[in-house]
Formats: C-alpha cells, structure tokens, sequence
C-alpha cells in the first residue's frame, strides 16, 4: 500500500517538474519575445526621427523650389518680351 502510494507521489512529482519545465521554456520564449519587441521599439523610434527629419528638409527644399520657380518665370517673361519688342522692330 505504501508502495503505491509513494509511486503515485513520484508520478505527482514527475508531472510537477514538467510543469515547471513548460513554464521555464514559456518564459525564455516570452523574455526573447519581448527582447525582440524592445528592439523594433528602437528601430520605429528611429525611423520616425529620420523620417521628421526628412519632413523639415523637404519643407525647407520647397521653399527653396518656389524661389526658383519665380525667377524662372520672371526670366522667362523678361526674355519673351525682349523677343517680342526685338520682333515688333
């Protein structure tokens, strides 16, 4: 009678330390998870910077295009109406 009850208590054990086991492997995957996680934290907080960044140098390169555009056409008209005038001669 002891002996049966002494294996059933060991098979309890043999469970537990499977359990135990399971749970072990669960956290390791959770924990490198979790590392995996932090780390594409990391990559998005970086590419939202450069991404900001490339917003405030594509704003300041339009600024810049519209400056040239405006001498561009005022060139351009300065140069039709000198062709104009030199046409009407």
């Amino acid at each position: 009678m002891d002996e049966k009850r002494l294996d059933r208590i060991e098979e309890k054990i043999d469970k537990l330390a499977d359990a135990i086991t399971a749970i072990a492997r669960v956290e390791e995957k959770m924990l490198a998870s979790n590392n995996r996680v932090d780390a594409l934290e990391i990559r998005v907080v970086r590419t939202e910077k450069d991404l900001n960044d490339i917003a405030i140098l594509a704003r300041k390169n339009s600024g810049v295009v519209r400056f040239i555009d405006k001498i561009f056409w005022v060139v351009f008209g300065t140069v039709a109406g000198v062709v104009a005038w030199y046409m009407k001669e």
